[in-house]
């Protein structure tokens, strides 16, 4: 045995002798153990911490979404105010940066305008009919 042991001890833990005090220590240990559990039943629920994660992403995706349709309005008001007072302008930067992109990657404009030049066949072909 050592100093802070005694015959009533187990792993360092003194046991009450007093009958009062041995209640109150089993309605501790009682309380701490139910908490314990609790704790433990939460980390292992792992339907409910899937929900909150979808839920956490869900309410995320929505905040972008809505943001996104806000910068949407925003930009939409703001290219109508440019193309109202200084139209051709705007219409000169759109003409270059529209060849400008179609310099710098122009597989996307060949299959576009392989697409449209395909529509207007078929729409000649079927007025031919």
């Amino acid at each position: 045995m050592t100093a802070t042991e005694s015959k009533n001890s187990h792993n360092g833990h003194v046991t009450p002798t007093d009958p009062e005090a041995l209640r109150q220590e089993i309605a501790r240990t009682r309380a701490g153990l139910g908490e314990t559990v609790e704790a433990l039943a939460a980390k292992a629920d792992v339907k409910a911490r899937a929900q909150e994660a979808v839920s956490t992403s869900v309410t995320a995706a929505k905040l972008r979404m809505r943001e996104g349709v806000e910068q949407v309005a925003v930009n939409a008001a703001y290219a109508g105010r440019e193309l109202r007072t200084h139209p051709r302008q705007v219409l000169d930067q759109s003409l270059r940066r529209m060849v400008r992109s179609a310099r710098e990657r122009p597989a996307p404009w060949v299959v576009a305008s392989g697409l449209l030049i395909l529509m207007a066949l078929i729409g000649y072909r079927k007025g031919q009919e």
